[in-house]
């Protein structure tokens, strides 16, 4: 570990892939860490993991909608990470199940280091790439950057209400809520700066608990399901497929927060494409132990080199991210869940 420094930050949703991974740099780097969760128990897995001692504490707060949950979890920190937001494949009500949960967690976190947090230097909210992937039909070499932003996804959700798939929903969701954290600042001026990070797909090893297979990750489960069989046709190579891995996006948090020129920025971390046929080449190139559960369908060795959409030379050149491999990513996966296979 590295030399103790007296910097504290707090993570909402540490015991979540990325906000795991967010605790563990932290704590490598001697600082403090406190985490908020939804139960103790539910945290004990890190806290044996990180053998953090008094270095690491996790808080419940139940329900990060109201921001009198965060009233004592912001107090006496510098450095804050909302992570902790609502996810649904299969939502009942994009509003209510999605949308509102996820625009009321982020300004009830907001509006608590606000009127409670004074201490506060800066927060880093985890949104999504689906709050910049406007689709561009009419230029499909378009490159995104983070001036974009994704409204169409809620235009489709008050258009089509309960009806709409659920991962419009979600994507409507992560658009939303970025943009009302920007709104609370804009409005509020409160002390503290903004800064958020817009991931694509999450790739890498898996250090929170997962008891079974069925919880995985939803990022981590498209791996999962190269090498459990569940896979049974490669399909082509179609546009948003982006990954980064979960050690560059924890990178990409802390960075966010302690250098000066990041404040008041957005960034995209994306480490480059996949492909399914560039993920299954991957693995029978390093597992081939797992060949025969590899799809038998859909190979073609042109779908092996994808190419991104998404322009990262921001999160390179001011927050200093260097990205790992896809076929590094995918390893390190696999070896993370090895257990489930």
């Amino acid at each position: 570990m590295s030399a103790s420094t007296s910097q504290k930050a707090l993570i909402t949703g540490v015991t979540s892939y990325i906000g795991a991974h967010i605790a563990q740099q932290l704590l490598e780097k001697g600082w403090y860490v406190r985490g908020t969760v939804r139960s103790q128990a539910k945290a004990q897995w890190l806290h044996d993991t990180f053998k953090g001692g008094d270095r690491f504490e996790t808080v419940e707060v139940k329900d990060i909608q109201k921001k009198e949950s965060f009233t004592e979890a912001v107090k006496g920190v510098d450095y804050v990470f909302h992570v902790a937001s609502p996810f649904f494949t299969n939502p009942k009500d994009p509003y209510e199940d999605l949308i509102y949960p996820a625009i009321n967690g982020t300004v009830s976190l907001l509006s608590a280091v606000h009127e409670h947090g004074p201490s506060v230097k800066r927060v880093v909210v985890t949104s999504s790439y689906a709050a910049v992937m406007k689709p561009h039909p009419e230029d499909p070499n378009y490159v995104y950057t983070e001036s974009e932003w994704n409204d169409v996804a809620f235009q489709a959700v008050e258009k089509e209400g309960k009806n709409v798939s659920g991962s419009v929903a979600y994507i409507a969701s992560k658009n939303e809520a970025e943009r009302a954290a920007w709104k609370f600042v804009e409005t509020t001026k409160p002390k503290y700066e903004l800064s958020v990070i817009n991931p694509v797909y999450v790739f890498g090893p898996a250090i929170h608990h997962v008891a079974k297979a069925e919880d995985i990750n939803t990022s981590v489960a498209i791996i999962y399901s190269f090498v459990s069989g569940a896979k049974k046709t490669l399909n082509p190579h179609s546009i948003f497929s982006n990954y980064v891995d979960v050690r560059d996006v924890a990178f990409a948090h802390i960075q966010a927060a302690v250098l000066p020129e990041a404040a008041g920025q957005r960034f995209i971390t994306v480490g480059g494409a996949f492909s399914d046929n560039l993920i299954a080449s991957t693995i029978k190139k390093n597992f081939p132990q797992y060949a025969d559960k590899l799809p038998k369908e859909g190979w073609n060795e042109k779908d092996i080199n994808p190419k991104t959409e998404a322009d990262n030379s921001k999160s390179r050149n001011v927050l200093g991210v260097n990205y790992i491999s896809l076929e590094k990513s995918v390893v390190d996966t696999i070896e993370s869940i090895k257990q489930f296979i």
